[in-house]
């Protein structure tokens, strides 16, 4: 993502707490008092995150190769290729009423584990840590600052699909 992001493309992950904000990482505000426009960007921002996990795990459910341990051990574009193959063989799943199979508790894995990385450049993880700072400030200045506001996420053929707690056109 790091990569994609500094090839010019403005997509974000999103993390919990546990991860350290980046430029390309989106993480919530740990002091969501401080006003409305932050109260909106953690709801969404932790309510996108939950929807995606929920996702992962009945994917997970369907298909075992994509549990933490059992690692897809590939190229991101051929991991992407996998996910985007199951997601599709869970739909026509669904289209079918194909049932998920019973789930293992001890098996299944929800959580994203959060990864120290030792020996990682103090002053280069600061600048990045400010960056991010500032790019999702702007996001909530941009996106969640308005009385009303509306997030479009861009689909790939160039619709729009809208989100947020509060609508208007």
């Amino acid at each position: 993502m790091q990569d994609i992001y500094n090839r010019g493309h403005r997509f974000f992950l999103l993390g919990d707490s546990g991860y350290a904000l980046r430029p390309w990482m989106m993480t919530p505000i740990m002091d969501n008092d401080s006003n409305i426009a932050t109260r909106r960007y953690n709801d969404r921002q932790k309510s996108t995150r939950s929807f995606i996990e929920r996702c992962n795990g009945v994917l997970k459910m369907r298909f075992r190769c994509l549990l933490k341990h059992r690692v897809l051990h590939y190229q991101p574009d051929v991991c992407s290729k996998i996910i985007n193959a199951c997601t599709v063989l869970h739909n026509m799943c669904i289209h079918d009423n194909v049932p998920l199979p019973e789930a293992e508790d001890e098996v299944l894995d929800f959580g994203m584990d959060g990864v120290n990385e030792p020996g990682i450049d103090i002053l280069n993880r600061n600048h990045e840590l400010i960056a991010g700072r500032r790019i999702r400030n702007n996001l909530i200045r941009q996106y969640f600052s308005s009385q009303y506001f509306v997030l479009f996420v861009h689909v790939r053929d160039g619709t729009k699909v809208k989100f947020g707690a509060d609508w208007s056109e």
